[in-house]
């Protein structure tokens, strides 16, 4: 190879470095993510992957008494309820999922 090119490509290289050496950070940065929201129940990554399976169910924690309860599509108050993870609210996918996380539904 003529040593005009190999220079230049060896800036090349170097030029990345930066990017290169930024990845396994990032990688980092995001398990701790990921085992922080699974350990303190933020529920951040539980509601993306409620939202990529479609789940329709709303759990909602009541303000004042802290009531769970489920909502199904076509009740009253469903399309008024709005789900914060943060506060502990969540999707299910099916009733016997929210029965079994402790949940009751709607309107009993």
């Amino acid at each position: 190879m003529h040593p005009k090119f190999a220079e230049h490509r060896q800036g090349d290289r170097r030029r990345n470095l930066p990017l290169v050496s930024a990845i396994p950070g990032l990688m980092l940065v995001g398990a701790v993510f990921v085992a922080f929201d699974t350990l303190s129940d933020a529920g951040l990554v539980a509601a993306f992957r409620a939202a990529v399976q479609n789940c329709q169910i709303k759990g909602n924690v009541d303000l004042v008494d802290g009531a769970r309860t489920y909502y199904l599509p076509g009740e009253d108050r469903y399309n008024a309820i709005r789900i914060h993870p943060a506060e502990g609210e969540r999707w299910f996918c099916s009733e016997e999922q929210a029965v079994a996380a402790g949940w009751r539904k709607a309107g009993r």
